[in-house]
C-alpha cells in the first residue's frame, strides 16, 4: 500500500471511529430525541444491541426516540410475557404497531380457496387475536389472504376472500380494531 492510500484510509477510519463514539457515548441526546411519526421497529431488530429479552428489546426502543414497535409474533408469547410487555409499552409511551392476526398460508389457498374449514380456523384466529389486542393495547392487525389457486376462476377467488375479511371485519369491528390487508 501506497502512503497516500494508508492515509487516506487511515483518515476515514479516524472520522468513523469519532462518528460513532459521539452517536454511542452521548446517549443522553439519543435519549431526548422522539421521532415525530410512529416508526415502529420489530421486536429482534435490536437484538444485537439490546439482547435477546423482549423487555430489554422494548426499553431499548424507547431510549431511541421510538413511540411504536412491531412484533408478528407475539400472539405465540406467553401470557405473562405479553402482560409485562404492555406494562412496559404504557411506561414507555410506546403504541403497539401491528401483529400477525392469524397463520397464513404462504404456498396454499385458503382464504381464497372457499374451503369452510379454512375459512373457520381464520375467523377462529381473528376472534382470538381480540383478546391478544386487549392484552396489549393493539389497534391493528395484519391479514394475509394467503395463496390462490390456478384452478378456480379469479372472480370466484376475490369473492371468497372478501366474504373472510367480511366475516372476519364483523369480529372485530365492536372492538375497534382494524384489518391491515397485506
Amino acid at each position: 500500500m501506497n502512503r497516500r492510500s494508508f492515509s487516506k484510509s487511515l483518515s476515514l477510519a479516524t472520522l468513523g471511529v469519532c462518528t460513532a463514539n459521539s452517536l454511542f457515548a452521548h446517549n443522553e441526546t439519543l435519549a431526548s430525541h422522539k421521532f415525530n411519526m410512529n416508526y415502529a421497529p420489530h421486536l429482534g431488530m435490536f437484538k444485537n444491541l439490546a439482547g435477546d429479552d423482549p423487555i430489554d428489546q422494548l426499553n431499548f426502543i424507547a431510549d431511541q426516540g421510538f413511540t411504536a414497535f412491531e412484533d408478528n409474533g407475539i400472539k405465540g408469547r406467553d401470557l405473562g410475557l405479553r402482560s409485562k410487555m404492555a406494562e412496559v409499552m404504557e411506561k414507555r409511551g410506546l403504541t403497539m404497531g401491528v401483529f400477525v392476526a392469524h397463520k397464513i398460508y404462504w404456498k396454499e389457498a385458503n382464504l381464497a380457496s372457499g374451503d369452510v374449514n379454512k375459512r373457520e380456523e381464520f375467523l377462529d384466529d381473528i376472534s382470538t387475536s381480540v383478546e391478544v389486542a386487549k392484552q396489549v393495547n393493539a389497534k391493528w392487525m395484519t391479514v394475509v389472504p394467503g395463496g390462490f389457486d390456478r384452478r378456480l376462476p379469479i372472480g370466484i377467488q376475490d369473492g371468497n376472500v372478501i366474504e373472510a375479511l367480511r366475516r372476519g371485519a364483523e369480529i372485530l369491528e365492536p372492538h375497534g380494531l382494524v384489518m391491515v390487508l397485506e
